[in-house]
């Protein structure tokens, strides 16, 4: 079992975390592009930055530091223009780039606006995404993988935000085991007391339950590991008694498979630790592979 520092050391994302340099290297989706759309300027978090998103009136995007430095006024509340965003308060507009160009309440002559520059971050649309590279400059090239660019392609994009830390999600989802009980016994148990039981066995609930019990009826067992695919890593699932040749792997290891998965941290966060937005993908899974007992992402089964 980890220790309660090593545990700190592996799921924090703050800057300056080992996970945290590790993530700020790679293109991370921030926001709906729709959100963006509805309202220009978007309060957002960020492995543990608080940032915010805006679109000005010239259809420039740009990501910046939530507080204002002259009275650490939040842009959340800015005022969208023709060349920036605009703080509420005294009227301070910056640009995407972090760069003050007025402060119209200072006196004239002023050069103090030329000293002032915030955090900025580089950000681009994709895919109905907007996506923010938080790392050291030079930013490398958004991928543009086909499941975000395809002309014509029928997207969804569901949000959560979950109060745990990337590696839990990370591990939920390389363990295939639980879909018997956890989205089959009780799913059952939640209809049930719904009064919206369906006892067709064609349901995932029933088929995945069913399947979980005839296994544990012949006294066997599966295996689910992970096995790199060029792109992160793809579950396989074994039987026991089965061979290798014969293993059934959840996801496809063709590029751009949003099956696959890897480390991908999370696009919005209420706390130094990353909630995780569904994979999107597994950029990350190849630069750091899995590290620990804790890392090793296999799941087993046994009756």
């Amino acid at each position: 079992m980890l220790s309660v520092v090593e545990n700190e050391r592996l799921t924090g994302v703050g800057p300056g975390t080992p996970a945290g340099d590790m993530f700020r290297r790679y293109w991370l989706p921030i926001c709906a592009a729709e959100k963006l759309d509805e309202n220009p300027v978007v309060g957002v978090r960020v492995l543990g930055e608080s940032l915010v998103l805006f679109q000005d009136r010239s259809g420039v995007m740009g990501l910046l530091d939530e507080r204002c430095p002259h009275r650490q006024t939040s842009l959340c509340l800015g005022i969208p223009e023709v060349n920036g965003l605009r703080c509420c308060y005294h009227g301070w507009l910056f640009d995407e780039t972090g760069a003050c160009l007025e402060m119209p309440l200072e006196p004239a002559g002023s050069t103090f606006r030329d000293k002032v520059l915030i955090k900025a971050y580089p950000v681009q649309r994709m895919g109905g995404l907007i996506w923010a590279y938080l790392g050291p400059a030079p930013a490398p090239m958004l991928p543009r993988w086909d499941i975000y660019v395809r002309p014509g392609a029928l997207r969804q994009m569901i949000g959560h935000r979950i109060p745990t830390n990337w590696l839990q999600v990370v591990e939920n989802q390389a363990d295939p085991g639980h879909i018997s009980y956890g989205h089959g016994r009780f799913f059952q148990y939640a209809l049930e007391r719904e009064g919206k039981l369906s006892s067709d066995p064609r349901t995932g609930y029933n088929a995945s339950l069913a399947s979980a019990l005839a296994l544990q009826a012949q006294g066997r067992h599966a295996e689910f590991r992970a096995v790199p695919n060029g792109l992160g890593y793809t579950v396989e699932r074994k039987l026991s008694n089965q061979g290798d040749d014969d293993a059934i792997r959840r996801s496809s290891p063709r590029k751009g498979s949003s099956s696959s998965f890897g480390p991908c941290p999370a696009a919005t966060t209420a706390s130094r630790r990353c909630s995780r937005l569904p994979s999107m993908c597994a950029c990350t899974a190849r630069r750091r592979g899995p590290t620990r007992s804790r890392m090793a992402l296999i799941s087993r089964l046994s009756p």
